[in-house]
């Protein structure tokens, strides 16, 4: 796992809603060999909803990639980032089009880039609900036939559950499945 790094991006709520979760795995990823930073891009913040100027989130997780890359001993060939609802699309979204992510797990996500501006092809996962209220299954699917139509290798898994937020049983699933991922995304073999 040497030099692998992962961040892990919050959903709309912010850092802290999803932070219980977060914290408890990725301190199991991190003692697994990966370097984990969870960076509170300002959803949380109170003037946020108001903004019509979303270009700031894609910036901050930009800048989040920048700085993460610049920590000693992290591979840039093994960035992963793992992004929950808004934090899912913007960890593929910017993955497609600007950073040196190499693989991307969205939970509870999808994507609205325009299949032109797919310029970078990182290993997409998508994990999305049966039956979530919030971003409706045909949002993800949609997402990830765009990804797959522009060459991007893209795995879906659905849950059998019908709610957007999901139980820690859940949560220990998608974290274990989005490890799987990552090893065989970011790990060579050897």
């Amino acid at each position: 796992m040497s030099g692998a790094a992962l961040l892990l991006l919050h959903g709309a709520g912010g850092l802290a809603a999803d932070f219980p979760v977060f914290l408890e795995h990725g301190l199991r990823l991190a003692e697994r060999g990966y370097r984990i930073v969870m960076p509170d891009y300002f959803s949380g913040a109170r003037d946020a909803a108001q903004s019509d100027d979303l270009s700031w989130w894609p910036q901050a997780v930009v800048d989040a990639t920048d700085w993460t890359l610049a920590l000693p001993g992290v591979d840039a060939s093994r960035l992963g980032a793992m992004g929950y609802s808004r934090g899912g699309y913007l960890a593929a979204e910017v993955a497609v089009q600007q950073t040196p992510i190499r693989a991307v797990v969205g939970v509870a996500s999808a994507g609205n880039v325009k299949p032109r501006e797919i310029v970078r092809r990182p290993s997409v996962m998508l994990i999305h609900a049966a039956g979530d209220p919030v971003i409706p299954p045909h949002r993800t699917k949609r997402w990830a036939r765009i990804l797959s139509e522009q060459g991007v290798p893209v795995e879906t898994v659905v849950l059998n559950v019908r709610r957007h937020h999901f139980r820690p049983g859940e949560w220990t699933d998608i974290f274990e499945r989005a490890d799987g991922f990552f090893r065989r995304t970011l790990i060579p073999e050897v």
